[in-house]
């Protein structure tokens, strides 16, 4: 009797989708600000709708590539299966030939603006790479994590750019508000794990970094360049910040915390989506 043959894996979840549950929401509240925003601008942008689909599937293809690219790159270090390595190349060339396909159906939208945006996306994918070759640790230190948050909130002004087929400063000022949003996200997500953890936690940097958010929107708001009420969900921020670095909070349920963290975001989103369409 011949043994039979082994059953081939198109799909390991492991190599395919990130772990990072968190970061889905701080992908697709900027894209839905941006979409949200980009439509309310006086524009003569053909077929927004299609636009701003390419937008959202290349985006999310984008966000997928790192995680097979960084699995791959783990396995040719010898920090995975072997087996594994073909898996992980295919997801991985996959997802890049599916965020380029996206890309040019936009250009050929005349959604070229959007190019601008690429130069930051491949500076964040690489630091991404970079950090993988150090090790776990690196990637999940603070500065990839901001730098991840930041680079997830590109989708806000490709959003934008597809709905109105502008780049223009709010374009520019969404992805600033939306990557400080992320960003605020990151301290306060860490500041409750590590003390869920009873580990130590830089509650200075917690605290002053709200601080600092809620001045620069604040500042940006009373010199004209963003809407004043685009600083109400930091200043709720900074007031959650307060909380949380009084004294250890640990959480008492990581799945409930989890999509109250996804909530905080809609809301804060919500509010400068709104803030835009009664300034604009």
């Amino acid at each position: 009797m011949t043994a039979a043959a082994p059953r081939r894996v198109f799909f390991r979840k492991s190599l395919v989708v990130p772990t990072e549950h968190g970061a889905w929401s701080w992908l697709l509240v900027p894209w839905l600000v941006g979409a949200v925003v980009g439509l309310a601008a006086p524009a003569d942008a053909p077929l927004a709708g299609l636009a701003l689909l390419l937008t959202l599937v290349g985006g999310l293809s984008a966000y997928m590539i790192r995680q097979p690219a960084t699995a791959t790159l783990r396995i040719r270090q010898g920090r995975g299966r072997k087996a594994d390595q073909s898996l992980a190349l295919g997801w991985a060339v996959g997802f890049s030939l599916l965020a380029l396909l996206c890309l040019v159906g936009l250009l050929l939208l005349g959604r070229t603006a959007l190019l601008g945006l690429a130069a930051p996306f491949l500076a964040i994918l690489l630091a991404y790479l970079l950090a993988a070759r150090s090790g776990r640790a690196a990637m999940r230190s603070l500065w990839m994590e901001l730098a991840g948050a930041a680079g997830l909130a590109l989708t806000a002004p490709a959003a934008y750019i597809a709905a109105s087929g502008q780049l223009t400063p709010v374009a520019l000022a969404l992805w600033a508000l939306l990557a400080l949003q992320n960003a605020m996200g990151v301290l306060y997500v860490r500041q409750r794990l590590a003390d869920s953890k009873q580990r130590a936690a830089n509650r200075s940097l917690t605290l002053w970094g709200h601080v600092a958010a809620f001045t620069a929107v604040l500042a940006s708001g009373g010199l004209g360049w963003t809407p004043l009420l685009a600083a109400v969900p930091f200043a709720a921020f900074l007031v959650r910040a307060l909380w949380a670095v009084r004294q250890p909070r640990p959480v008492p349920n990581i799945k409930r915390f989890g999509f109250t963290e996804v909530g905080v975001e809609l809301l804060g989103g919500a509010l400068i989506a709104a803030g835009y369409l009664l300034w604009l």
